[in-house]
């Protein structure tokens, strides 16, 4: 819908293009030791950012083509320190929803804002209602140390950020000191269910390493011009989420999201073949099933699937398996009563589809 293309980019790289892009001055110390291949330094990737360059840099490109928006879900490596990590939330390798925006300056703002919104709903598709947008200003002492130097650019470029957000009505915080050394960033934090806060998504504007890089395209006027660069990672990396998601919902996810959505439970042996039938029927219907053939009593199956936090759980006996009913039971409501297969799918499929956010008592 947002008209990116996907690309894959190599996990290893001559250490020549992280020095280009600034990354081995700045960003060393979080990046893995290089490794000699033929006399030639090798780095694995710590960011996505400059092979996309690279792909930007393949072709000529004129203000028609702008902008240019290239997305990739890929790899990244990235030395975390044995006391920094922590559980899904810091590792060190690491699934990134990853995407590079170049536009024009009169393409900026319409860019900038549409990644923001973006955000937003994705927020409200996860029912993450508590969050704030911080947007990072570099701090002029650390100009030539911690961000290029370009101080204007610097100026101009926070200047046009902060009118964006402004344009679109989006509530933020300013923090000096908090930019990536490349340009003004908005950090987004959330907040789970529970109130423990985590940096989420993040949005960055890169007025100087497409300059480094010879990225260009052609004007209206016929005039070589450098195109600005968003970075933009929207949902941190997969595994972050994943943690703040588990954290969010306390293991209890909405049905859309529960890694698995149903648990068939057969009475006894007798109604086997019937609760196999079942199953397929719901994964043919593209629901997440489980079907649980242990010879144990169902009530010791029921409890099973509430330790495992399987929000649906269809039981059959033998008068289920006459009529094509089920006895439908989910968490935190109970026992349902005997219910059509048919109507059952079609209501599981009906809350998957919408991703109602119906769990706990809701």
């Amino acid at each position: 819908k947002a008209a990116y293309q996907r690309v894959r980019t190599p996990h290893l790289t001559k250490g020549s293009l992280y020095e280009k892009s600034g990354h081995l001055d700045h960003y060393r110390d979080a990046m893995y030791p290089s490794m000699d291949v033929d006399g030639i330094e090798y780095y694995v990737k710590p960011m996505n950012c400059p092979h996309h360059h690279k792909i930007y840099a393949a072709r000529p490109k004129s203000y028609r083509d702008l902008p240019v928006r290239l997305s990739e879900y890929g790899t990244c490596y990235r030395y975390e320190k044995s006391g920094q990590l922590f559980g899904l939330m810091r590792v060190r390798s690491m699934q990134m929803n990853d995407a590079h925006i170049y536009c024009t300056k009169d393409q900026f703002k319409d860019e900038f804002l549409a990644v923001c919104k973006m955000y937003l709903y994705y927020f409200d598709i996860f029912g993450i209602d508590k969050y704030q947008l911080r947007l990072g200003l570099h701090d002029a002492e650390g100009l030539g140390k911690k961000y290029i130097n370009e101080p204007e650019l610097w100026q101009q470029t926070e200047a046009e950020v902060r009118e964006a957000l402004q344009e679109g009505n989006i509530d933020h915080v300013e923090i000096s000191g908090e930019a990536a050394f490349y340009g003004p960033k908005i950090d987004v934090q959330v907040w789970s269910a529970i109130g423990k806060e985590f940096t989420l998504a993040t949005n960055q504007v890169d007025f100087a390493i497409p300059k480094r890089f010879g990225l260009t395209f052609t004007d209206e006027g016929g005039r070589e011009q450098t195109p600005l660069c968003i970075h933009r990672a929207p949902l941190s990396t997969h595994e972050r989420f994943v943690g703040f998601l588990i954290e969010h919902f306390g293991g209890d996810f909405p049905l859309w999201l529960a890694p698995v959505q149903v648990a068939v439970l057969p009475v006894s042996d007798k109604v086997i073949d019937y609760a196999r039938n079942v199953e397929t029927t719901l994964k043919e219907a593209g629901i997440r099933v489980q079907l649980n053939g242990q010879p144990d009593k169902v009530g010791a199956k029921i409890r099973q699937a509430e330790l495992q936090r399987i929000n649906v759980m269809l039981i059959v006996g033998e008068k289920e398996a006459q009529d094509n009913r089920v006895a439908l039971r989910r968490r935190f409501k109970g026992d349902l009563g005997t219910q059509l297969l048919d109507d059952v799918v079609t209501e599981l499929k009906t809350e998957i589809e919408t991703r109602r956010n119906t769990y706990r008592t809701n």
